[in-house]
């Protein structure tokens, strides 16, 4: 199986105050395990092969390990994203001021809002997933931004979860992983489709790395379906994330 290769993950330290982020889970976050389930992480971005760009962080901002929301890296060019959430205005500070200096870098103006998590690529395709916190304007701007290049733009009406990625994630040579019943899949249609088993909804959020496809631990049969289709799996435990609403590819800006 051939290898797609990316080379950075821009990354961003827990905050003190993480356990007070957005959230709609009432379970007690135990901060310093999100801490070491965080090192694990970038220790496994590390194993296959990424540069860690690390995000100065902010303990006034309890949100702010969630570092994907907070920009989009297509190609050469960088969006700098803009929340809907007030609490989390300001996680795009740092964010942009270290993406200056790697990409030609964009912004998302009000009235636009837009959540990374609600931007997945697959091949030449850019979904936008249309939520709560992504809006058509922003799709509208992403267009304009992206109109001198091959990808397309794709909004995509999302119903019962999050963010677009809460629901499917690209685990590259054109297969998908996601859950039934949050959006058309016909937009999908020239893809290899895996359903993630009923019960195993959160595992739909993976992040593919260069062939192996980290998943959150605790999901076999999930597991099992990415094995089948030729892909290297490593697991990790995001159980304290997955408390504040995030997962797997929350925690990380790739390319």
């Amino acid at each position: 199986m051939s290898k797609a290769t990316v080379k950075h993950a821009i990354v961003r330290p827990v905050p003190d105050s993480y356990d007070r982020c957005v959230r709609t889970s009432v379970e007690r976050i135990d901060v310093a395990r999100a801490r070491r389930q965080h090192a694990e992480y970038c220790g496994a971005l590390q194993e296959l092969g990424l540069k860690l760009v690390w995000i100065k962080g902010d303990n006034a901002l309890a949100d702010s390990c969630f570092v994907e929301d907070t920009a989009v890296v297509l190609g050469e060019k960088a969006v700098i994203c803009n929340s809907s959430l007030e609490s989390r205005a300001r996680e795009v500070v740092e964010v942009a001021k270290v993406l200056k200096d790697l990409k030609e870098t964009y912004y998302i103006k009000p009235p636009a809002i837009i959540d990374g998590g609600d931007v997945l690529r697959v091949k030449d395709k850019v979904l936008i997933g249309l939520s709560a916190r992504t809006n058509l304007q922003a799709v509208e701007q992403l267009r304009r931004i992206l109109e001198d290049t091959n990808l397309e733009i794709v909004p995509v009406k999302i119903r019962n979860v999050l963010h677009l990625k809460s629901a499917c994630t690209c685990l590259g040579e054109n297969h998908v992983i996601l859950s039934r019943g949050h959006f058309d899949t016909e937009i999908l249609s020239d893809c290899t489709k895996i359903f993630v088993p009923r019960g195993e909804e959160y595992a739909a959020d993976c992040l593919a790395v260069n062939g192996t496809v980290l998943t959150a631990k605790g999901y076999p049969k999930t597991r099992k379906l990415i094995e089948h289709e030729g892909f290297f799996v490593k697991e990790l435990e995001v159980s304290e994330f997955r408390k504040g609403d995030g997962a797997l590819t929350c925690l990380s800006i790739v390319w």
